[in-house]
């Protein structure tokens, strides 16, 4: 089967033409975007604010990994914090709190 004759997926199809309006770019935007096709379904509109509701909290993530000295750094660490903003909102002292507390293992230090 050549190129021409393969159909595209029509999540990726629609997460191409939600990139192209929004001007997004990058494989791993795409990977996001028809991730959230997969649980919302294809309605545009609420693909968009699923879309930006995480870039939201990603973004806030990152804000409040940088308020850290040395900075916190990492993936996993990141995916971490945005549960911790899903659960208890944007004010970055709840977050901190909650943040310091499930990474208390971490901190004890036993002799």
């Amino acid at each position: 089967m050549s190129e021409t004759e393969k159909k595209e997926d029509p999540k990726v199809t629609l997460a191409n033409e939600i990139m192209n309006e929004e001007e997004l770019t990058s494989k791993p935007t795409m990977n996001k975007i028809v991730e959230i096709i997969d649980n919302v379904g294809f309605d545009k509109k609420l693909i968009k604010e699923e879309y930006f509701s995480y870039k939201k909290k990603e973004d806030h993530a990152n804000e409040f990994m940088r308020s850290f000295t040395p900075p916190i750094k990492g993936k996993a660490r990141r995916i971490k914090i945005m549960k911790i903003i899903e659960t208890v909102g944007f004010d970055m002292q709840k977050v901190r709190v909650a943040y310091l507390r499930s990474t208390i293992n971490d901190r004890i230090e036993h002799h």
